[in-house]
């Protein structure tokens, strides 16, 4: 994992640093003006009464418990139209209040459930345990069912304690780079002044598996719900 704080101090619960490439011509850009979806956008497990598109935000709810390779996350919202050739860089700017410890927004190349590669900033709560709450930067590609995965800490709260809405970091930037075969997911959480860049180690693929696609479920079956606001999703061009 490599991580880079733009500021002066930096996150106690992150270690290391590095420089993060920077991406090139920006080829797609939506900042969800107006009321409804833009044409080159479809929905995957379409649930109406779960998300709004309005004053320049599109706000999804999750709630129940859902998996993407198990084809029941609601309300993917997926590109109709191809990623540009060669290298690039995804990224979508969202807030969340992670107040259940199982939120998982995601942002992926999307096939279907048995063919995707993912990032997540996802959330996992030990409440009662000794390591308390956290939220993970994790990576997922899936070729015809097989998969294989990473994931890291990127912020930790106090042990054994549950999230607190005051000491999490929003909002977030979750991105996917391109490079060659190459995909690598990264995060910037932003806490106060500290704005901090976190990045994965790269999962490898010969095939891109889908359009791009974003959205958010509960990884468990919990109490409450979960909703995650969008500002925004571009695509930039590294060639």
């Amino acid at each position: 994992m490599k991580t880079i704080i733009t500021t002066a101090l930096a996150l106690t619960a992150l270690v290391g640093s590095t420089a993060l490439t920077n991406a090139g011509t920006q080829v797609f850009f939506d900042d969800f003006n107006g009321d409804q979806l833009a044409s080159h956008w479809e929905v995957i497990n379409q649930d109406e009464d779960s998300y709004i598109v309005e004053e320049g935000t599109l706000l999804s709810i999750a709630s129940g418990g859902a998996n993407l390779s198990k084809g029941n996350v609601s309300n993917i919202f997926r590109m109709t139209t191809k990623m540009p050739k060669g290298n690039w860089t995804a990224t979508i700017k969202y807030r969340m209040p992670y107040q259940t410890g199982r939120e998982t927004p995601f942002l992926a190349l999307y096939g279907d459930k048995d063919n995707y590669i993912a990032a997540f900033a996802n959330a996992w709560s030990y409440y009662s345990g000794t390591r308390g709450s956290r939220l993970y930067l994790g990576s997922k590609k899936v070729v015809k069912g097989k998969s294989s995965r990473f994931s890291d800490v990127m912020w930790g709260g106090s042990s054994g304690k549950p999230f607190s809405a005051d000491d999490l970091p929003n909002p977030f930037i979750l991105r996917i780079t391109k490079s060659g075969h190459s995909y690598t997911a990264a995060v910037q959480i932003k806490q106060g002044a500290e704005t901090t860049w976190i990045e994965r180690a790269s999962l490898t693929a010969i095939r891109q598996p889908g359009n791009l696609a974003f959205g958010i479920y509960q990884s468990e079956k919990v109490n409450g719900e979960t909703p995650m606001s969008v500002d925004w999703v571009k695509i930039e061009s590294a060639d």
